[in-house]
């Protein structure tokens, strides 16, 4: 099985980004603290497991980890995240 088998572009945690932050999340920028790349969470490599985990697409540095309990869903990021919402 290749490496690439192993990952799916972002946009596949599109559902479990939006459970957790209320909004869309995919074409949030991320400024990665390693490499310098900025990209959109939806261009980050997507891994899934007992929870999910989001890596650089430039370096494959971890930017997110998500972590799936019964009861909540614990977050861990590196690196700048930049979020634009609407005003409501």
């Amino acid at each position: 099985m290749s490496a690439q088998a192993l990952w799916l572009d972002g946009n596949a945690l599109a559902g479990l980004l939006d459970e957790v932050f209320s909004m869309e999340m995919t074409r949030a920028e991320r400024h990665c603290e390693t490499c310098g790349a900025r990209s959109a969470l939806g261009a980050h490599r997507a891994y899934r497991g007992a929870g999910a985990v989001l890596r650089c697409p430039v370096c494959n540095d971890v930017a997110m980890r998500i972590g799936i309990l019964p009861d909540r869903h614990v977050v861990c990021m590196r690196g700048e995240l930049t979020l634009q919402a609407p005003n409501r």
